[in-house]
């Protein structure tokens, strides 16, 4: 649980690493975005500035004609880098020219090319050649004696292509930052959980001490002359049984009132004291029959134990046996007809099942079962349950509740020190 204090600093740090995220994410689409038109851009404006210029050197019809290939000398001679080739059709999509001699005379014919004779406008377009690798094509409508044909320039898009790389690459060393701040808020988000646990184990201890010292003044304050007025009650129901002032029924009452306060005042130093673990090698079936017979010998309950014996622990055999004495008492004042106990061992751990037939308890009443002093009882104490918690995990353990009303309830204790 996390303080007022710790909540609200918590909720502005997401809020900032969230801001820094969604900030982040929308400057790298953008950026990539316009590294894309800008790859884009470059290649247009490469082409055109090589279409320009070849249809300059082709109108001069002597030195095309003196060139077979024109087309081919330019890749060969690497005139201008990044060209993959060049071609020339006519308005019927033949090859007239092409760096590559084997094309000349082919039809060729794309969407992109029948858009630049239709319009007589330069249009451009991505394709991918037969090696697999995606170029740049820019179809330029060009005039070459008296004739309209179109002039075609492939460019390899891998150096342009560079600023898309790089926007990726600057995108991934943000998100790389973003991830880190995020690991960093987490393990500060850990580590305030942790402080503020730690805060709360120092309040708790606390509060145990304030209990214990008013523990220690109920002890000699209240126990003594609790003592006194059971026994002295006990001693006036055995010698004046005929006596009408003071019925029988009346000593019980002071009898029965005075134990109440004996087990309040019991459960309290149980609850308030710290607890000293002695552990110590025993059975578990042993355990819990002496539970058991602890529990029947007070109150007569169906309770079946159903576990194998040689079930070796190592722990605080008294705490347990205290455990499940708890527990099965709630068991036996929650109406229950029949109490199951159960064990199972597993990879070195111990699970103990008790489950019952009583009332069960609400989500509500789950919620509260473990603090102290809560109680739906009406003479209970609000301190079984919370001794329970307590001793489980002093002796190191785990305990899990379910629970519907009506349909009873079960814990079930983990132990973990077994042999």
């Amino acid at each position: 649980m996390f303080n007022r204090y710790t909540k609200r600093n918590l909720a502005y740090l997401v809020a900032i690493l969230l801001f820094a995220t969604i900030s982040t994410a929308i400057s790298f689409l953008l950026t990539y975005k316009n590294s894309i038109k800008a790859s884009e851009d470059s290649l247009r404006l490469q082409a055109i500035g090589i279409a320009v210029s070849l249809e300059s050197s082709m109108h001069n019809s002597n030195e095309f004609k003196k060139q077979k290939n024109i087309f081919r000398e330019i890749i060969t001679q690497g005139k201008w880098e990044g060209i993959a080739f060049i071609a020339l059709y006519d308005k019927n999509s033949t090859t007239i020219l092409h760096s590559n001699e084997n094309l000349i005379g082919r039809q060729f014919s794309d969407e992109n090319l029948k858009k630049a004779i239709e319009t007589q406008a330069p249009s451009h377009t991505y394709i991918t050649l037969g090696t697999g690798e995606k170029i740049f094509a820019l179809d330029f409508p060009v005039h070459i004696q008296n004739a309209e044909n179109i002039l075609r320039i492939a460019l390899h898009s891998y150096y342009a292509e560079g600023i898309i790389r790089e926007a990726r690459l600057h995108g991934f060393g943000m998100f790389f930052i973003i991830a880190v701040l995020w690991a960093v808020g987490w393990f500060f988000i850990r580590a305030s959980k942790h402080s503020d646990d730690l805060k709360m184990k120092m309040a708790e201890r606390e509060r145990f001490a304030v209990i214990g010292e008013m523990a220690s003044v109920l002890a000699h304050e209240i126990r003594n002359p609790l003592a006194s007025i059971k026994g002295f009650a006990q001693y006036l129901k055995e010698q004046n049984t005929d006596n009408k002032t003071l019925g029988a029924d009346s000593l019980d009452i002071i009898i029965s009132e005075s134990k109440r306060l004996e087990d309040l005042t019991e459960d309290l130093l149980m609850y308030s004291k710290p607890v000293e673990v002695k552990p110590e090698d025993f059975d578990l079936l042993d355990s819990a029959n002496e539970a058991v017979l602890a529990i029947q010998n007070s109150r007569n309950v169906g309770i079946r134990v159903s576990m194998p014996s040689g079930i070796k622990v190592r722990s605080d055999r008294a705490k347990l046996k205290q455990i499940l004495i708890n527990i099965l008492q709630n068991a036996v004042d929650a109406e229950s007809n029949i109490i199951d106990i159960k064990a199972e061992f597993m990879n070195g751990k111990v699970a103990v099942s008790i489950s019952d037939d009583g009332c069960g308890m609400s989500r509500e009443i789950k919620e509260d079962a473990f603090k102290p002093f809560f109680t739906t009882k009406t003479k209970g104490t609000g301190l079984g349950l919370a001794i329970v918690d307590k001793l489980i995990k002093a002796i190191g353990g785990k305990i899990e509740l379910k629970s519907e009303p009506q349909k009873g309830t079960v814990f079930k204790i983990f132990i973990t020190k077994t042999i």
